[in-house]
């Protein structure tokens, strides 16, 4: 049950206008990562450092730091939690990817709301625990935890799958006269004579034949669905109807003959090793 959680993708629309996807095991894994802690701790030196009248409850430099710890400490602590709960009321109804800004702002108001009530009881501030937030205090800290969040997804997160990717499977597959990274492959589709070869870059077509592909692959890298339709493991997430559902939104046709085992091998891809 925790596996197939974790394995829950959440797609969100970043300010750039893209579209951003992360699987809650990914976003635990980022948050691991040296290069997130350090852009988290020159951000947070350059919000401490700054003028008082950002926090004018907090006038001293420790106090300001100490919020903001302590904020990062309430948003990790609940932000799988909150991004799986939300997407999950979000996607059956309107069925698209959610906005970061949507997503993230109520995390971000009642981490920084904690964090404001527990330094002010501490430091022993007159003004009650939930009443020092100021509506431009909000807006402020909404900003820099977005600007914080799509670093983290346009920039972080693809350098963490390419390490990922490196690290864990340096298999490649030779197709058309060309190699390519076997874990860089979400799916393969057959056309007459050609491959289309989906990944994460984009769509490829090269001169070959799905069964030189198969050839290459072991059953735990993928399955094969239709006789025109291959799917690597990372990209299957469930079967509904004659259909298997990939974690990009896409449906993959699944042949009338092969629906057990397409079921079999996606129950066994969701117990835990």
């Amino acid at each position: 049950m925790l596996s197939r959680l974790q394995s829950r993708e959440v797609h969100v629309y970043v300010s750039n206008g893209s579209v951003s996807h992360f699987t809650l095991r990914e976003m635990h894994q980022l948050y691991r990562t040296w290069q997130l802690w350090l852009l988290v701790i020159v951000g947070f030196f350059i919000m401490a450092t700054g003028h008082p009248v950002t926090l004018p409850q907090f006038d001293s430099f420790e106090l300001r730091l100490a919020f903001w710890v302590v904020g990062l400490g309430f948003y990790l602590a609940a932000s799988e939690f909150h991004s799986f709960l939300i997407y999950s009321v979000w996607q059956p109804i309107f069925k698209r990817p959610i906005p970061l800004l949507l997503l993230s702002a109520p995390l971000v108001l009642y981490s920084t709301y904690l964090a404001g009530a527990v330094l002010t009881l501490i430091s022993g501030t007159e003004r009650p625990p939930f009443g020092i937030m100021t509506w431009q205090m909000n807006v402020r800290n909404i900003i820099v935890a977005h600007i914080f969040e799509t670093v983290a997804l346009l920039w972080l997160l693809p350098a963490q799958r390419a390490r990922t990717c490196s690290e864990a499977d340096a298999r490649k597959v030779m197709l058309g006269g060309r190699r390519f990274n076997l874990c860089d492959i979400q799916r393969i589709k057959a056309a007459e004579h050609y491959l289309e070869v989906h990944g994460s870059a984009g769509v490829e077509t090269v001169r070959e034949r799905m069964l030189t592909f198969l050839e290459q692959v072991e059953p735990g890298d993928g399955i094969q669905t239709h006789r025109s339709h291959w799917v690597a493991a990372t990209s299957a997430r469930d079967m509904k109807g004659g259909h298997l559902q990939l974690s990009d939104g896409e449906k993959v046709p699944v042949a009338r003959g092969r629906q057990n085992d397409v079921r079999d091998w996606l129950r066994g891809q969701n117990e835990p090793a």
